[in-house]
C-alpha cells in the first residue's frame, strides 16, 4: 500500500467515525474537501480500467461518486454535511477496493 492509499484510508476512517466523534462544521468541510480531492485521483484510476475489466462494484462507485460530488449534501446543516462526507467515504472505500483488486490481478 502506498502513502496515497494510506492517506485515503485515514480520511475514510475519520469520516466513518462514530457520530460522537464528528468534527465541527469547519472540520467536516475540510474533511469533505480532502475526500473529494483524494477521490478525484482515485476516480481517474478506476476510470482508466477498461470497461470490461471493471467489477460491478467499481461501476457503481464511479456512478455514485459523480452523483454525490455533483449533488453535494442533501439538506442543510451540519448533519447533512456530515452524512455527505460519510457517503463520499464509503464510495472512496469501494473505489480503493477496486484499485486494489485490479492491481492484484495484474501481478
Amino acid at each position: 500500500m502506498d502513502s496515497g492509499e494510506t492517506q485515503i484510508e485515514e480520511l475514510i476512517g475519520q469520516a466513518l467515525a462514530p457520530y460522537s466523534q464528528r468534527p465541527g462544521a469547519e472540520g467536516v468541510a475540510r474533511l469533505t474537501a480532502d475526500l473529494v480531492a483524494s477521490g478525484q485521483a482515485l476516480h481517474a484510476l478506476v476510470s482508466a480500467t477498461p470497461h470490461g475489466r471493471r467489477t460491478e462494484r467499481a461501476h457503481a462507485a464511479l456512478t455514485e461518486w459523480s452523483y454525490f460530488v455533483d449533488a453535494g449534501p442533501t439538506g442543510r446543516g451540519d448533519h447533512a454535511a456530515w452524512n455527505h462526507a460519510r457517503a463520499l467515504a464509503r464510495i472512496l472505500r469501494n473505489m480503493l477496493t477496486a484499485v486494489d483488486q485490479q492491481s492484484s490481478r495484474v501481478r
